[in-house]
């Protein structure tokens, strides 16, 4: 008789986490050859896996979401708060292991420390083939492009708005109040 496993998820295998996390430091890279604090990468990683919290299916880069594979109808968006709080809880952990291998470098700028991919992450980057990475890639860079101009609190308002789900006024804000992510906003104040 042969055991039942449990249903293994992509994102609980390290390896992918990396991967995936190195694409997205090649995204950052782009824009800013300093990298992203700790935080702002949380916000870029999840909001990259799911980019439709992000982009209105009726944009124009909404279409290249959808040939790079994403579908807005298909992701569970009611469970976007907690698949956050799970991804943000890993995400030290991974930079520190990128940091190990080599492929991440962690510097003091502006006060805040800020990661960026290094020349061997990079290299290691384009190496990936599975069409995955070619649609993750497609979606890191919208999604930095479009919040690398807002401001710390800008974007963690934005992101709690985003996950905020439709008719409920307190889960998102008090999941990212339980991250550390600043001040949590008032059940009042999700509408301003």
């Amino acid at each position: 008789m042969e055991a039942h496993r449990p249903v293994v998820m992509p994102e609980d295998e390290v390896q992918f986490r990396l991967a995936q996390l190195l694409l997205l430091l090649d995204a950052v890279a782009i824009h800013d050859r300093h990298g992203a604090s700790l935080e702002r990468i949380g916000y870029y990683d999840f909001l990259s896996a799911n980019p439709f919290l992000v982009v209105p299916p009726d944009d124009r880069e909404a279409s290249l979401l959808r040939l790079a594979g994403f579908d807005p109808q298909v992701l569970a968006y009611a469970s976007s708060p907690q698949r956050f709080t799970s991804r943000r809880e890993r995400i030290q952990h991974d930079l520190a292991l990128l940091i190990a291998y080599g492929c991440c470098e962690v510097h003091n700028h502006g006060r805040e420390l800020s990661y960026a991919i290094t020349a061997e992450g990079h290299a290691l980057s384009t190496c990936f083939t599975a069409t995955y990475a070619a649609s993750f890639n497609t979606a890191a860079g919208i999604v930095v492009r479009r919040l690398r101009r807002l401001s710390d609190k800008a974007l963690r308002e934005q992101t709690a708005q985003w996950l905020r789900p439709a008719g409920h006024n307190g889960p998102a804000a008090a999941l990212l109040g339980v991250l550390g992510a600043g001040p949590v906003p008032s059940d009042d104040s999700w509408g301003r």
